[in-house]
């Protein structure tokens, strides 16, 4: 059973799921007969949180490759391609058909094989690459994966470098695809009441929903014609209204565990000695505590060690319950639940009768499963905090948060300078940097022209267009002027809080150690309505940003009003759409006692940090159940996939493809 099935958020989120494994099912079941299912690398991890290889093999599937160049081997006759609409992908294709067609003619080949092909692209088929393969006999579909459900508040189309494309690149099918995903959402649950969002591409995306459900309501009129009874709005975030919060470190157990390990597709790759099997241990003699066979793993040589997939998800309850906490407060936590398990180990002293010996063994399996989380998690943030005791990454910490706070900005040269000597990681160097640049208004010239010089003499010329394309999407810039619209921003939105609680929380600055996400607090001024006083932030935005709940049941919601001289500061167009039926207008309602909590969908279009989903969870958590938020995203990314997806890659012979 899904983790998904045992929730009980006002939306089923886990709906979406159920049409993909159909449509899945449809597709396989399309071709008859045995099949070889070839899946593009970047779809085999989002497919799998839909539907496991047994629900395949039901379907036909007994062989499954990646579609990478060179033949495809098979002694199937039917093929089946599931992938992108990528160029690159449909040169593969192309080239492994005919392969087979020339095995096909070849007078030497005493039993040729006559293959069948079907190609399913992923969400949606593109016209220029079914040019392509417009001669070579393959039957085209689509399969609509598109937003897959990883919690019950939390959705993600799981595309890839969508801020590239969107801003370096100029192409804008992130949008269409996002706006197909959020059109099947209201034909789920219903229209939306209101759109309101930040940024130029999210104004696209808005005009783009808007354009779709009046194409819709001409074609089939009773499709889009119910007003969502539980929905109250959907907030788009752009990533260019807020880059500086994937810039700065995640401080949260779960933005820890994607930057120290990388997160993909929800499964994190450990060493096997953190997530293999709990020793075995027999019910009647255990004289080893659990708190002693926890808290520390002893790898095998180096050599040995192999690397595992662990899913992370909240089927793991420690998991559910550590993912949103400080990392400073983690190693209290686990060191309770090793105290709890190891006194309920203790407990079969104390069972006497045969009823008592039977009810302990029952619980022996829930036992044994929470040893086994516990000893997972223990060995990772093991690992995390061996990175984070280094002086390199607290000396890099100091640096993010003396520059979000406007301190010294200037002097946190000194510490880039020494990076770039000692050779860390170019995208290490350059996030502090891009940091300074947008906190700053961009650097001074000298130091810009410094700066980018010592980074092409350290780590070569072929970094140019690296730096290029940067600069072009305004991350690491010259000054132009001495006007910096960052100063009042953080102060009208009380972006740093001084006194932060990490152990109990009443302030969403908590998932970076006093920094609050500049994109959460927005969604903040739009729940919580005009009464903030913007000229007088520290009285009203520290104090009633924490408290966003109702005790009056109605929720407010009055959109962007208010705040019109802080959103002129941030880039990008603000609007503020509200979608009407036929009769009139749409008013928001009265939440009465016993009605289910209204809920807000924040999508943010160009990827999302999962402190951001932490910090928008500890927003719920403050809404008195009046409240509910689901969280929706082009991808989960950090500073580093933000970064890496926009530098030039590099061969080893030091070749580069240029990005124009």
């Amino acid at each position: 059973m899904s983790h998904l099935e045992n929730t009980n958020s006002t939306l089923n989120v886990s709906t979406l799921r159920e049409l993909a494994r159909k449509e899945l099912t449809n597709v396989l079941d399309s071709v008859r007969g045995r099949k070889c299912l070839v899946l593009d690398s970047k779809i085999s991890g989002p497919l799998g949180l839909v539907a496991e290889f047994s629900l395949l093999k039901d379907h036909g599937v007994e062989k499954m490759h990646h579609l990478q160049q060179g033949p495809l081997e098979t002694e199937l006759r039917s093929v089946i391609y599931i992938c992108r609409p990528s160029l690159t992908y449909m040169r593969y294709i192309a080239e492994q058909i005919r392969i087979h067609q020339s095995e096909l003619s070849n007078p030497t080949n005493v039993n040729p094989q006559k293959y069948e092909y079907n190609l399913f692209f992923v969400p949606r088929r593109a016209k220029i690459c079914e040019r392509v393969l417009e001669e070579e006999g393959i039957t085209l579909g689509e399969y609509h994966l598109d937003l897959i459900p990883f919690e019950d508040d939390l959705l993600s189309l799981e595309l890839e470098n969508t801020y590239k494309e969107l801003y370096l690149d100029g192409d804008y099918t992130a949008i269409y695809y996002a706006a197909q995903a959020l059109m099947r959402l209201q034909s789920l649950f219903g229209l939306f009441p209101r759109v309101i969002g930040k940024g130029d591409c999210a104004k696209h995306l808005a005009d783009m929903l808007l354009r779709m459900r009046k194409e819709v309501a001409i074609d089939d009129p009773i499709s889009m014609h119910s007003m969502s009874q539980n929905i109250e709005s959907l907030i788009i975030i752009d990533r260019s209204v807020d880059l500086i919060t994937p810039l700065c470190t995640q401080l949260t157990y779960e933005g820890l565990v994607d930057e120290v390990f990388g997160i993909r597709h929800s499964f994190v790759e450990v060493d096997s000695t953190i997530v293999g099997p709990p020793p075995q241990r027999a019910a009647s003699a255990s004289a080893t505590s659990v708190s002693t066979s926890t808290t520390s793993v002893q790898p095998p040589p180096q050599s040995a060690i192999k690397k595992k997939k662990f899913h992370l998800n909240s089927g793991d309850k420690l998991f559910a319950q550590l993912r949103d906490m400080n990392f400073a407060v983690v190693g209290g936590v686990l060191n309770r639940v090793a105290k709890r398990l190891n006194e309920d180990y203790e407990a079969r002293h104390q069972a006497k009768t045969v009823a008592q010996i039977r009810e302990f063994v029952n619980k022996m399996g829930g036992l044994q499963s929470e040893h086994q989380s516990l000893r997972t998690h223990t060995g990772i943030a093991e690992e995390i905090t061996a990175h984070t005791v280094t002086p390199e990454f607290n000396k890099a910490l100091e640096v993010q948060q003396n520059l979000v706070a406007g301190i010294d900005i200037i002097t946190q040269n000194d510490y880039i300078e020494e990076m770039i000597d000692r050779q860390l990681p170019l995208v290490q160097v350059l996030r502090l940097l891009c940091l300074q640049s947008l906190v700053n208004g961009g650097l001074r010239q000298k130091s810009f022209e410094f700066f980018k010089k010592e980074i092409l003499q350290t780590y070569g010329f072929e970094h140019l267009q690296s730096l290029l394309n940067l600069e072009r999407l305004n991350l690491f810039i010259k000054q132009v002027s001495t006007r910096n619209s960052y100063p009042s921003i953080r102060k009208a939105l009380r972006l740093i809080v001084d006194e932060v609680d990490e152990q109990n929380p009443q302030d969403i600055a908590y998932v970076y150690s006093g920094y609050a996400p500049l994109s959460v607090r927005l969604v903040q001024c739009i729940i919580k309505g005009p009464n903030v006083v913007v000229n007088n932030p520290l009285t009203a935005i520290g104090t009633s940003f924490t408290n966003a709940g109702s005790s009056l049941g109605l929720l407010r919601n009055n959109g962007w009003k208010g705040y019109e001289e802080i959103l002129r500061l941030l880039p990008g167009k603000t609007f503020d759409e509200v979608q009407r039926l036929e009769d009139g207008a749409v008013r928001a309602k009265r939440l009465l006692p016993g009605q289910q909590p209204r809920v807000t969908i924040i999508f943010f279009l160009g990827g999302c940090t999962y402190t951001e989903v932490a910090a928008i969870r500890h927003l719920a958590q403050h809404e008195e159940g009046h409240r509910e938020f689901i969280i929706a995203t082009t991808q989960l990314i950090n500073g580093n996939s933000l970064l890496n997806s926009l530098l030039q890659k590099v061969d080893h012979d030091g070749h580069s493809n240029i990005v124009i």
